[in-house]
């Protein structure tokens, strides 16, 4: 057996993936008229998958949970998503006269490409939004929200993240499957968490006056509850 112990993220990702699929299974016959494809089999088959993944490639995932850097993590993501979610409230509340200031700021900072995936749980997007806000964010843009009202403390919560989760990068690497990664292992937990999102994607925007069935396809909080 083949352990990967590149980070205690992939555990993590790897069990998130397990229990969402267990619900999208339990749940197949009200989700199967959203996609041809999506039938018992199809359910049945990503569940099987995502076990034999676990069984070949992941011995002591209770204990790695356990593990420092994996909480780092993750109070990192989602500390980080709340400090974008009240920046974006704040820039809509106080620039609402000045729509081309807004579209140019959602653009620039990675809202755009990277908001509505991230708050919906796919922590590779919020990595890439991090990365892409530290390095797009101008001094004169930051003074001008700032001088509205929004605490200027909020601009160094979110870089301070950004900076922090530079600690994580292989993490992220190995979720996106990088080629030149020679674990198929790694591999295959990438092209799983690409599945399971996807399938997010679409259930999440379903039960959108559902709280509580799209919070179990959230990975936020589906990790919080491993």
């Amino acid at each position: 057996m083949e352990t990967l112990t590149i980070c205690p993220t992939s555990t993590a990702t790897i069990l998130a993936c397990q229990k969402i699929a267990k619900t999208f299974k339990e749940n197949i016959y009200e989700l199967a008229h959203l996609r041809t494809d999506w039938d018992p089999e199809y359910a049945t088959s990503l569940s099987v998958w995502i076990d034999d993944t676990i069984e070949k490639h992941y011995a002591g995932t209770s204990e790695l949970l356990e593990d420092d850097r994996y909480r780092q993590w993750h109070e990192i993501m989602v500390a980080a998503l709340q400090h974008l979610k009240v920046l974006r409230a704040s820039v809509k509340v106080d620039f609402k006269e000045e729509k081309g200031f807004q579209k140019d700021f959602f653009q620039k900072v990675g809202y755009n490409d990277y908001f509505s995936d991230a708050k919906n749980g796919d922590h590779i997007c919020l990595y890439k939004f991090l990365k892409t806000f530290a390095a797009n964010l101008d001094e004169e843009t930051r003074q001008k929200i700032a001088s509205k009202g929004t605490p200027d403390l909020l601009f160094d919560k979110i870089l301070a993240a950004a900076n922090r989760v530079n600690d994580f990068e292989d993490c992220f690497e190995a979720l996106e499957g990088d080629a030149k990664l020679n674990s198929y292992g790694k591999t295959e937990v990438a092209r799983i968490y690409e599945t399971i999102q996807d399938i997010c994607r679409i259930v999440i925007a379903y039960y959108q006056f559902d709280a509580e069935m799209r919070s179990k396809f959230n990975y936020y909080k589906v990790l919080v509850n491993l």
